[in-house]
């Protein structure tokens, strides 16, 4: 059985080992869109608009924060996660100011990535 975008969970990075990451983390148990360019995600989103986003900040072109608040003035329903090796505080109130749902730093935690998932999902 097929499930359409609305029903997967986006994880938009441009590292390889991150969108493996993912897969190895939610593959299993969930539908995932593996994206790795902010624009191709928005115009995805724009269509699809799915439940579940889980976004870097820094990637070539469209940051993630570029790419949130484009998500929020665009109306898409969509909780974001940021997930990010970016230390710097004013990224965080950034993403807060656009209504990120979380802001997890890299390295990730495979029990808060999960929990997170559930809580927005179920």
């Amino acid at each position: 059985m097929e499930k359409s975008f609305a029903e997967a969970i986006f994880v938009v990075d441009d590292d390889r080992g991150i969108l493996d990451s993912f897969d190895a983390m939610l593959g299993d148990d969930y539908p995932l869109v593996m994206v790795d360019n902010g624009a191709v995600a928005l115009n995805l989103l724009n269509e699809h608009r799915p439940r579940l986003l889980f976004l870097d900040i820094k990637m070539p072109g469209m940051n993630g924060l570029e790419l949130l608040k484009s998500i929020r003035t665009n109306k898409i329903p969509t909780e974001v996660v940021i997930v990010t090796a970016l230390p710097q505080e004013h990224y965080e109130e950034m993403a807060h100011k656009y209504g990120v749902y979380r802001y997890l730093k890299k390295p990730l935690d495979v029990d808060e990535v999960e929990d997170i998932t559930r809580d927005v999902l179920h």
